[in-house]
């Protein structure tokens, strides 16, 4: 079996000649679909298709919560089957909410992304599940 390499990679270990960190294959792969998920399209100087197209609209505020729901599964459908040849079987659940944060020791109510991502790995039908959630738009403090 192939190792996976642990991300960041510590140059140190490659310059001295040691073995660089190996992780799991789930940690490879919950790694990837962070980075596939916070990356919008054209940060990646090797690939500019690579990453997630829904940040786009990231700061439309007259884009309702269904709509933007569509659009974060439609582009992460994509993108997964794309970049993520690791798993099979992908579901995913997404939900848009309002939720509380904290910005300067005051409550703000800001729109939160959740995605979980439920699947199988190619290599031995091991099932998993990865969960990530982040708050999107601008904060308001008027």
């Amino acid at each position: 079996m192939p190792d996976n390499i642990k991300l960041p990679i510590r140059f140190h270990h490659f310059f001295d000649n040691k073995k660089l960190p190996v992780c799991s294959l789930l940690d490879s792969v919950y790694r990837n679909l962070h980075l596939i998920i916070t990356t919008v399209p054209g940060e990646n100087k090797t690939d500019e298709h690579y990453g997630s197209s829904f940040w786009d609209s990231d700061y439309d505020i007259h884009l309702n919560n269904d709509v933007r729901k569509e659009l974060i599964i439609s582009s992460l459908k994509n993108q997964i089957s794309r970049y993520e040849k690791r798993i099979t079987d992908v579901v995913l659940d997404v939900s848009v909410r309002l939720s509380t944060a904290m910005v300067n020791n005051m409550e703000v109510q800001k729109k939160k992304i959740e995605i979980v991502v439920k699947g199988k790995t190619k290599r031995n039908m091991e099932a998993f599940t990865f969960q990530t959630g982040f708050f999107i738009s601008p904060y308001t403090l008027d």
